[in-house]
């Protein structure tokens, strides 16, 4: 019996051991995690400066002729010539087919004797019916006689005209017999080749073989889907740049031709197609290649710009106060004077300051924007788009508040709910004052999501910082701060004590 509670002591003193042991590891874990994290992170500067903005849709697209004509044939038979194949360029009225003529030619040679025939006999009957009127005349034959001789020279002059016509429709058939080009352009398919029997597009009851497809390639269009957020944007006679796969490094201009009304749905998203006319006089582009379309939808030249990375809302005022050693509430209520001071009157600073209040009290929660897994994301709730470098709106950094797909800012002026949603869109940037930073309430213009015009609030020669990386070090540190506070409780509470929990009581 003595034996059995020794050997109890001994494994409930072992337990705590292991225990203790990896509470004091996750202890010095967090510990020094947080040491990492807590290290100072340079913050990059930039100087606002005039620069050119410009605003683009862009989409992709496939090239694609204007007009293609498929040829046909009017006449049926085996073909016995076709010296043009897929690619060949070819001028307006050159061979294209040639059919076998034997029957259409003997058709042919038929009614030119008939016709021929017909003449002469009109001939012999307008003699005829001349004499007939002098002798009728003279009274030498009867007014019956007279009568016979003037229908035939009638009848004569409708069998000429028969003859006429059926040597006309002869010849025509002679001729479609012999297929040329309607059109100046190039052979871009050919269904059928030499020997085969083809049926005629006018007689035949499935409308005929097709012979050839062919088209102008000298000028040409782009066909693209363009999402419905930028279609807007986007209008017939806008200029647009195109790059091809093929030529990476060659721009084509072009112009919006038509933005067509019916939307197309692909996989939950809703495009419109666009039709971008191109001028191909070098033939370089061919039906069928694939690129990328940049339509311009805004162009500032010469305005003052700041990157966009320096650009915050003022969700992310605290999260930045504290990335910069600033206290977020002194910080908070500078930006939202400077706001209500652009407003003007007192009531317009209220109805910003209860806004503001209200964004401050969300943001300190969590210290960050809303977004996917606690990453940052548009005012508007939605991930920012993506940029030229590949950043985007989410992973912490949240992208500059914008009005549609044209990158318009929010002004920080209005009144009324207007006013109010225009203070909780307010952009925030962070201005270099000696060794510290100075929140600076601005008002935005368009931007490129690379830079983004100022409209008020900053001048030429400013310094601002590029908060990027402060705000994904201060979210870092913020989190690991929340998982210290939630381990800190289980760690004290439950490391079983001797005589607590069981683990060192005696039997």
């Amino acid at each position: 019996m003595s034996a059995l509670r020794i050997n109890s002591i001994d494994s409930s003193a072992m337990v705590f051991r292991r225990r203790f042991a990896l509470a004091a590891a996750l202890v010095i874990s967090v510990a020094a995690c947080g040491k990492k994290n807590d290290q100072t992170v340079p913050i990059e500067t930039a100087k606002v400066e005039r620069r050119d903005i410009t605003v683009n849709a862009e989409a992709t697209g496939t090239v694609e002729p204007i007009d293609i004509v498929e040829v046909k044939s009017k006449a049926s038979g085996q073909v016995t010539s076709m010296p043009v194949d897929v690619g060949s360029m070819v001028t307006a009225g050159q061979l294209l087919v040639q059919i076998d003529t034997r029957d259409v030619k003997n058709n042919y040679d038929q009614t030119v004797a008939a016709l021929r025939a017909a003449q002469a006999k009109l001939d012999v009957s307008a003699a005829q019916k001349k004499r007939a009127d002098e002798l009728f005349a003279q009274e030498v034959i009867t007014a019956q006689e007279h009568e016979t001789a003037v229908l035939d020279y009638a009848n004569s002059q409708a069998s000429v005209v028969k003859a006429r016509t059926d040597a006309d429709l002869a010849r025509q058939r002679l001729e479609d017999a012999t297929v040329r080009a309607p059109i100046a352009g190039t052979i871009i398919e050919k269904p059928i080749s030499r020997g085969m029997v083809i049926t005629s597009a006018t007689s035949g009851p499935s409308g005929g073989t097709t012979i050839l497809r062919m088209a102008d390639l000298s000028r040409v269009r782009m066909r693209t889907l363009v999402n419905e957020t930028d279609i807007g944007n986007v209008h017939p006679g806008q200029p647009a740049t195109v790059v091809v796969d093929a030529f990476p490094n060659q721009r084509f201009r072009g112009t919006v031709e038509k933005v067509e009304p019916q939307a197309v749905v692909q996989q939950s998203v809703t495009m419109f197609p666009v039709l971008i006319s191109l001028d191909n006089s070098n033939r370089e582009l061919m039906p069928g290649m694939n690129g990328q379309v940049t339509m311009l939808v805004e162009q500032r030249d010469g305005v003052l710009a700041v990157p966009a990375d320096a650009i915050r809302t003022m969700r992310e005022v605290p999260t930045v106060a504290r990335a910069l050693g600033l206290d977020p509430d002194a910080v908070q209520t500078e930006v939202r004077n400077q706001i209500a001071a652009a407003r003007g009157g007192a009531t317009g600073a209220r109805r910003t300051d209860s806004a503001a209040g209200e964004v401050a009290n969300g943001s300190a929660q969590n210290g960050a924007m809303p977004g996917t897994n606690g990453q940052g994301a548009s005012p508007s709730g939605r991930t920012g788009r993506r940029s030229r470098d590949g950043t985007t709106g989410g992973n912490g950094v949240p992208a500059a508040p914008r009005q549609g797909d044209a990158g318009v800012q929010l002004p920080l002026g209005g009144g009324g709910a207007a006013g109010g949603a225009a203070g909780r869109n307010a952009s925030v940037v962070f201005v270099k004052n000696g060794d510290s930073f100075a929140p600076r309430a601005i008002r935005a213009g368009v931007t490129d999501f690379d830079y983004t015009e100022v409209v008020d609030g900053l001048k030429e020669g400013d310094e601002v910082a590029l908060l990027g990386s402060a705000v994904l070090q201060q979210q870092r540190a913020d989190q690991n701060s929340r998982i210290r506070s939630m381990q800190s409780g289980p760690l004290t509470g439950g490391t079983g004590t001797p005589g607590g929990g069981g683990a060192g009581r005696r039997p």
